[in-house]
């Protein structure tokens, strides 16, 4: 085999394993579950207030905003290695 021939499939496999093809990529919609992005919550909890790491560190921070008054409503959805905290104002 020559050198320009083996240069040439070791260079077609590197781009195809890569990911490096010159074919455009078609732009998916994104899913609201897909991995990067917060997921949305329930109608009318439209306000993100912040990421956790924990479960019981979202539901805490929830609780307290109510106490405080800063909303009435709120839902902890499961993001991608967090939880985000969505309340109604």
């Amino acid at each position: 085999m020559r050198v320009s021939t083996l240069l040439s499939a070791l260079a077609a496999v590197a781009v195809t394993g890569l990911g490096l093809s010159t074919v455009p990529a078609v732009a998916a919609p994104v899913a609201a579950s897909s991995p990067g992005t917060a997921v949305q919550a329930a109608d009318g909890l439209d306000v993100h207030r912040g990421k956790y790491v924990t479960l019981g560190g979202c539901q805490t921070a929830g609780q307290q905003g109510i106490e405080r008054g800063h909303w009435d409503r709120y839902q902890c959805a499961e993001g991608t290695f967090l939880w985000n905290l969505w309340t109604n104002r």
